[in-house]
């Protein structure tokens, strides 16, 4: 989500420049140990930075409760250790603040090293809940085939560890899933930064059958995964209006970023309106509105769209600061957002998952408290209360040049309380794939969709 049209984007770099220049030889090396003294400083100038302009830093965590994190991974820097062994412990850093936005990453030849020269676990699997999947057909093991253990440690133990290291907002997993799952931190990858560099792995499976068995399978070469992730597939369009019978439509909305927008031709506000104008002629009942792939984007298209779903003026942010200031000029910081004078009087049903992100979590955060339709699908990957986004800083470690993203703005959404402070919109009918699913093509989500509006 952006505060304004185009993110400013600021690239901070600490002054610490001896240190940086004797370590910048060293860089590529991934067994190359750095002495603690570096390690330490790397941290305190990024805790530094956090609590400078972090401005969701105690959103899930009291001052305290972050104070005791830091001093706890602080602790650890008493070692030399490798470049990967100090990201899995900022990883971790990061992953407790609870903020879906804030994110760390290798430095980038230290990635292009992983991807050429490092052997890694040679298929990519999908986790679903506390199982692990081969989801396609591999030299070794056929699709449907599940993943029980990984070098005597079970699938489920691996998933909670590997999770420690991805950020959410609060306690939401449906994240987690999506970037372990789609490419965001692939699963080889992520298990060589937790449990290291392995030339085989012992994996306990179970056929598609239901017996169970035991291989040792080499690592590999990411350019020789299989069943690799899909990482970001751009697709034709992100808007779309389709039909379905028993009087429902589908509206699709992968984006609410306008700078995606542009690129496919299209425009929110135009599909908007023609696509309500066109529900009002057709007289359609039931509208599903998918969100399932939308990320979020620009702030003002969601708080656009929930104008077209009801009939009376509504609140949308309650908030918007940094660190430093409250912001008060935000077009969507209106005491009440006024509804449009074409909005859909209709049934509507909200397919949501864990990739509904920062604007789509924003969104359905707003319809949920509204009491404007059914939620089918999965909890939303951003918070119901909020996040922190808009602009963000980028800051690269100075010695270790590990990148992180710090968001500068906490947006607080104008709903009412609900069960749990941490946690996103909870659907009303959890509807999960299963690996069958996924493999045969079959969109149960969208089916229970279906038959909900359809009643």
């Amino acid at each position: 989500m952006k505060l304004l049209s185009k993110p400013i984007i600021l690239i901070l770099f600490l002054l610490f420049i001896l240190f940086r220049t004797a370590f910048a030889q060293s860089v590529n090396d991934i067994s190359k140990q750095i002495a603690p003294e570096l390690l330490q400083q790397d941290f305190t100038a990024l805790r530094d930075t956090l609590q400078k302009i972090h401005a969701g830093l105690y959103r899930y965590k009291s001052k305290a409760e972050m104070d005791r994190l830091f001093d706890r991974y602080f602790k650890e820097l008493d070692h030399p250790m490798n470049e990967v062994a100090y990201f899995a412990i900022i990883s971790q850093l990061i992953s407790g603040i609870e903020d879906g936005h804030t994110e760390c990453f290798l430095p980038k030849d230290f990635i292009n090293q992983f991807i050429t020269q490092v052997k890694l676990f040679p298929i990519q699997p999908r986790f679903i809940g506390n199982n692990a999947y081969v989801p396609c057909n591999t030299r070794e093991l056929p699709a449907g085939t599940e993943i029980i253990s990984i070098d005597h440690r079970s699938i489920g133990t691996i998933r909670k560890r590997l999770f420690e290291h991805l950020s959410s907002d609060g306690r939401i997993q449906t994240e987690k899933y999506v970037k372990v799952n789609d490419g965001h931190d692939p699963f080889a990858y992520l298990y060589n930064v937790v449990y290291g560099i392995k030339e085989n792995f012992e994996i306990k499976y179970k056929t598609v059958g239901g017996a169970t068995a035991v291989k040792t399978i080499a690592a590999d070469y990411f350019k020789n995964m299989e069943c690799p992730p899909p990482g970001r597939v751009i697709p034709n369009r992100y808007l779309e209006l389709a039909y379905q019978p028993g009087n429902v439509a589908v509206m699709t909305i992968r984006t609410f970023a306008n700078e995606y927008l542009v690129q496919t031709k299209e425009n929110l506000a135009d599909f908007l309106a023609a696509s309500f104008k066109e529900l009002e002629n057709k007289k359609i009942g039931s509208l599903i509105i998918d969100l399932r792939e939308n990320g979020g984007g620009d702030d003002s298209n969601g708080a656009l769209l929930y104008s077209y779903l009801t009939d009376h003026p509504f609140a949308y942010y309650a908030s918007l600061s940094s660190t430093t200031k409250a912001i008060k000029d935000h077009p969507d910081l209106v005491e009440l957002q006024q509804p449009h004078k074409g909005n859909y009087k209709g049934k509507v049903v909200f397919l949501t998952s864990g990739k509904s992100f920062s604007g789509a979590a924003e969104f359905s955060s707003i319809a949920r408290s509204n009491n404007r339709g059914v939620f089918v699908g999965e909890e939303t990957g951003g918070g119901y209360y909020g996040n922190t986004s808009g602009n963000k800083i980028t800051f690269f470690l100075p010695n270790t040049q590990i990148k992180v993203n710090i968001p500068v703005f906490k947006y607080v959404m104008a709903v009412k309380k609900t069960k749990h402070k941490d946690r996103g919109t909870i659907p009303d009918y959890l509807i999960v794939q299963s690996m069958n699913d996924i493999i045969q093509h079959q969109d149960v989500q969208m089916n229970f969709a279906i038959e909900i509006a359809q009643q």
